[in-house]
């Protein structure tokens, strides 16, 4: 039996606290009374197992219709007559309320397993089981408690079960069928427990066939449950897409249980002894019918096509997850009720061949118009969706190798869910409207599937306009666009396709398209390999009138910020010689490349700090440097593992003018995807310092590429160069680069290649060198300009046709001076708007867009500092955040701080007292969560005496009181006092002659405290602080200060209470016989 601990009435544990630092004072008291092994009511079946039988009865939660208590684990097991089964409802019905049903909750169970699981407010529908015992176990935690519930039960008949679970029963014989109550005409109930048991002649087994499914998706809570129950097992969950269900013994139970939010058809089902043939079955959910076998999974035979209506489904490959056959060649046509459209998403892929050539095997997918994708490989293609309710898929294979083949799952959905499916596209039935590829301008992603539905009225013709064009160019072998815009021009009436543009591939704007029909198809197709730019287009049924615009990007509060660039730059004070051609070059002057970094990092390998340089480094301001992305592809979260060199020019030597500094911050481009995407575009990144660099003559700022790389371009025995090299590198023309037998799709506009001239001429930089600059000088005199940042080189690092590559800096100087110019604006201002540093004797702050509502993930930050002597007072005028029930503020809140540390934490909608802070500096944070956002609060801050603080204040006497506010009255809410007390010598004594505060929470923390600080070094300073949160006042407290131990003052006495004086009248009696009473 399960320990349910110490009842309230076998044990009572008192506890009183009083804790001080510095003079402690403790008193605790234990008070214990045990009642031995008594149990509780055994009618409560809270003590252990309580037996309910007979024909009916009713039972309750303990202390019904009290609140029952926490902690509390009770079972109570219902049998009756064995030839009748139970009928179980409740009458009230009221417990605490999760989403998962995770704090007190009621657990129904039969012989197969749990029925249900149900809390909250909303009474369970009434519960029928299948056989002639239920145990129901009611499970409370040890927060919230509620009134709890009270439950009755009835033996009914058989024969009554499903009329009173309003489907269901008991069904016999050789054949039948079952469904959901109203199907197909009517949705099912919200909260129902629909159970059928089968049974079928003694030898035979149960075969179940799903004929129509269409429940709302698993993950919503509804569902088929179906078990063996001649051997109490689960034969599995359904979602209506298996091949028919059969049992071991001659019973089986199908179970539905919905929850209470979405409804859906429902189900229909035949049941057949396992000796008849499967029956032919029709689909009948709202499309025409037609016959199938399994009309939901596909595990078919080679040849052949199927034909399947209804609302989702699952296709495979024959044998899978098994091998599929050779010479396979099968299709299915899929067909969802009218208005849908098909989403079809393959889950599993297993097909020999080359992505987008699948010359033997291969899956095809199209629907009414086109081809929609013909996939092999292992890499999952994106999800696709039909054009209209029809979509066909076909699978074939020859004769050579095989794999495991696919598995796919289909299902209707609305053409309004474009988007939220894929991520991009839209339906739309606007006259005019801009359509966009996704990231635009940044780079689409890559192996992905767009569409966008515009249907315009009857009679009316659209125009499509492309304003910008930017997609992979199409291939030399085989001469086609891998990434592509097609466009189908459909009659909306009758949804015949009129004409077909495209594909449409590279970079020239393809010209103004004109429909013939109201309805335009757009789909943009990318393949696994490349990113480009993408493309922006709008369309209008009215070219006249001007194309339509979109916003303005909102400026950036940072954008006008200026960049202190130093001054000079790129003119090293010992100049380079470069006589020679990092591989085939030569090592450099010491120095004469004086912004070169070296990037060093800790591995996690090695237990102790040990640096070894990984790449390279431009210093480009006084405290950031330029590099490339792709040398953070570990431990770019870890600052602590990296350091920046300057001024090196031997790795292996320590020289006096060599510098190395710590990191405060890492800036990835947002859109260098690599490895997930196989293209280094975008390898750029900034790194801000720790400290500001100060310039010397080995150190200095950068306005031949250099590095500490392999320097015999063997990448399987690299030698690394010690000292910095230098290697002088022709470019080579961006057009010949990204020939095929170069480096093809790899090379982007927005990178340079250098370092192959003469086919007997190879230079290049190699691995160490990522992130050296490449820089060059218009004339001798000229200063030094970094033209591009080392990203990648072929294996072995030389190698014929294949130059060393650079990410071209002046693509990216927007996005360099942008991250510098947020980083400086983030330094100085507090995220809300305004100045994060505020100073004077008076102010105000807000929430961002205060009286609006503030943003989602908000961190917002004020420094307040008042003149020396002064204290900050704050005054919240407004406060609305995220409503909580809870204390802690888990949501969004607002934090003060002082020097002594914490003053408050503030949510909800509770106005916060003024606080007040001990010193000249007040902090103050907000923060707001990805969630629900409120109008915020906005406040002053002044500056005021110390002898203006309502609570506390700054002394200098060897001896006095302090008391908490309204002593000996209870002390207020959300109140923060701070004394803090100076003396001529080293030693203070704190004595408290009363403390009585809130006590521990069931965490066993303090929500009312005092905390005592002394000052550092043991100096004569002694801080007292009092905080007192929003509920549970008590009397407070009351001390005294003094240097001398001995010599305790002489405090007041406590005020008087007005009710002091009142005469409280005395009875006695005579001493005769008589005893009347006299009364004076």
């Amino acid at each position: 039996m399960k320990n349910v601990g110490l009842s309230t009435l076998e044990k009572c544990l008192i506890f009183l606290f009083v804790a001080m630092t510095g003079t402690c004072i403790g008193i605790v008291v234990v008070y214990f009374v045990d009642i031995g092994n008594t149990l509780t009511d055994p009618t409560e079946g809270c003590g252990g197992p309580r037996d309910l039988l007979g024909e009916s009865g009713t039972f309750t939660s303990w202390n019904y219709p009290s609140s029952y208590d926490n902690g509390q684990s009770c079972t109570w097991d219902i049998t009756v007559d064995p030839n009748k089964v139970i009928q179980l409802w409740f009458e009230e019905f009221a417990l605490e309320d999760t989403q998962l049903c995770t704090a007190d909750f009621i657990t129904l169970r039969d012989n197969l397993g749990i029925i249900g699981k149900f809390c909250g407010y909303t009474k369970p529908n009434p519960i029928v089981s299948l056989t002639n015992h239920l145990t129901l176990y009611f499970d409370t935690n040890d927060r919230k408690t509620d009134q709890g519930f009270k439950a009755h039960f009835k033996a009914v008949t058989r024969e009554q079960a499903g009329e009173i679970a309003g489907a269901g029963g008991f069904l016999q014989g050789d054949q039948g069928s079952l469904m959901t109550p109203g199907f197909p005409e009517k949705n099912y109930q919200n909260g129902v427990l629909y159970q059928w048991k089968i049974t079928v002649p003694e030898g035979e087994r149960v075969r179940l066939t799903f004929t129509s499914f269409d429940l709302v998706p698993e993950v919503c809570g509804d569902s088929v449950q179906v078990f063996d129950s001649s051997l109490l097992a689960a034969l599995g969950q359904t979602d209506g897409s298996k091949a028919p269900m059969e049992s071991i013994g001659n019973t089986m139970v199908v179970r539905f249980k919905s929850d209470n939010t979405l409804t859906s058809k429902g189900f229909s089902a035949i049941y057949t002894k396992s000796s008849l043939p499967p029956p032919t079955t029709t689909t009948q959910p709202t499309t025409t019918p037609v016959t199938t076998n399994t009309p939901f999974f596909f595990p078919t035979g080679s040849g052949g096509s199927i034909i399947v209506q209804g609302r989702k489904g699952v296709l495979q490959s024959e044998g899978f997850p098994n091998s599929y056959p050779a010479y396979s060649n099968i299709s299915w046509k899929i067909s969802v009720p009218k208005g849908f459209l098909v989403k079809l998403q393959i889950t599993e892929m297993a097909i020999p061949g080359e992505p987008g050539i699948c010359k033997e095997d291969k899956l095809v997918i199209a629907d009414d118009y086109s081809i929609l994708g013909t996939h092999c490989g292992y890499h999952l293609p994106p999800v696709v969706i039909s054009s209209s309710d029809k979509i066909s898929v076909a699978f074939q294979s020859d004769s050579r190798l095989t794999d495991r083949g696919f598995s796919a799952r289909w299902e209707a959905v609305y053409a309004e869910d474009i988007a939220e499916i894929q991520g991009c596209g839209f339906t739309s039935k606007a006259e005019s409207g801009v359509i966009k590829s996704l990231n635009w301008p940044m780079n689409y992603m890559t192996n992905t599937e767009c569409m966008w539905n515009i249907a315009v009225p009857l009679g009316k013709k659209i125009s499509l306009f492309f304003t910008h064009f930017d997609l992979q160019d199409k291939g030399v072998l085989p001469t086609k666009c891998f990434d592509y815009v097609m466009l189908y021009d459909i009659n909306g009436l009758t949804s015949a396709l009129l004409q077909k543009h495209g594909p449409f591939c590279g970079t020239t704007l393809p010209s103004t398209i004109q429909t013939k029909g109201n309805r335009l198809i757009i789909r943009f197709h990318t393949d696994l390999y490349t990113e480009s730019k993408g493309f922006r287009a709008y369309w209008t049924t009215n070219s006249s009138l001007p194309a339509p615009t979109e916003p303005p990007v909102p400026p950036n509060p940072w954008d006008n910020i200026t960049v202190d660039w130093p001054r000079p730059c790129g003119q090293p004070a010992i100049h380079p010689a470069v006589t020679s051609r990092i591989v085939n070059g030569e090592e450099a002057t010491p120095h004469s490349w004086p912004w070169q970094v070296s990037m060093q990092v800790w591995p996690s390998s090695e237990q102790k700090p040990k640096f070894s340089h990984i790449c390279g480094g431009t210093l480009i301001h006084k405290n950031w440097v330029l590099t490339v992305a792709h040398c953070f592809g570990r431990y770019a979260d870890e600052l602590h593992r990296w350091r920046m060199c300057l001024g090196k020019h031997n790795l292996t030597t320590q020289s006096p003018v060599n510098s190395a500094l710590e990191w405060s911050d890492i800036y990835l481009h947002e859109g260098f995807n690599y490895p997930t995407v196989l293209s280094f575009e975008f390898d750029i990144a900034l790194v801000r310092l720790s400290h500001e660099v100060t310039p010397s003559e080995a150190i200095s700022f950068a306005l031949l590429c250099t590095g500490w790389g392999d320097e015999n371009g063997d990448s399987l025995n690299a030698k690394p160069s010690e000292a910095l090299n230098q290697v002088a590198l022709p470019v080579v023309p961006y057009n010949t680069c990204k020939r095929v037998d170069y480096w093809s799709f790899m090379v982007k506009p927005s990178m340079i290649c250098c370092g192959y001239n003469f086919p007997d001429e190879l230079q290049s930089v190699c691995q160490g060198d990522s992130g050296g600059p490449l820089v060059c000088q218009d004339t001798p005199d000229s200063p030094w300009e970094v033209h591009g940042i080392t990203s990648f080189v072929p294996i072995g690092c030389i190698m014929n046709k294949k130059p060393s590559v650079f990410t071209r800096t002046s693509a990216y100087l927007p996005w360099i001076t942008n991250v510098i110019r947020r980083n400086i604006y983030k330094e100085h201002t507090s995220g809300c708007g305004g100045l994060k540093e505020l100073s004077g004797t008076g102010g105000t702050v807000s929430s961002m867009g205060y009286p609006g509502s503030y943003s989602n993930n908000a961190r917002c930050l004020w420094n307040i500092q008042v003149p020396e002597g002064k204290l900050v007072h704050l005054h919240f005028h407004n406060f609305s955040l995220e409503d909580t029930e809870s204390e802690t503020c888990e949501y969004d809140q607002v934090n003060a701080a002082d020097r002594n540390g914490h003053l408050g934490t503030f949510c909800s909608h509770t106005r916060p007292n003024d606080v007040v802070s001990d010193g000249n500096k007040l902090y103050l944070n907000f923060i707001s969560n990805d969630k629900v956002v409120d109008t915020g609060f906005s406040a002053t801050w002044r500056a005021i005496d110390p002898s203006e603080a309502a609570c506390g204040g700054i002394f200098n006497s060897t001896v006095g009181e302090f008391s908490s506010p309204n002593w000996p009255n209870d002390y207020p809410a959300q109140t923060v006092c701070t004394w803090r007390i100076n003396a001529p010598r080293k030693q203070i004594s704190i004595v408290f002659t009363h403390f009585e505060l809130q006590a521990v929470d069931m965490l066993e923390q303090c929500v009312d405290y005092v905390d005592i600080l002394v000052g550092q070094n043991m100096t004569a300073m002694v801080a007292i602080r009092f905080f007192s949160n929003g509920a549970n006042q008590q009397k407070g407290f009351r001390g005294y200060w003094t240097i001398d131990g001995s010599d305790p003052p002489t405090l007041p006495p406590p005020p008087p209470n007005p009710w002091d004086n009142i005469t409280i009248s005395e009875c006695r009696h005579k001493a005769d016989l008589d005893f009347t009473p006299l009364c004076k």
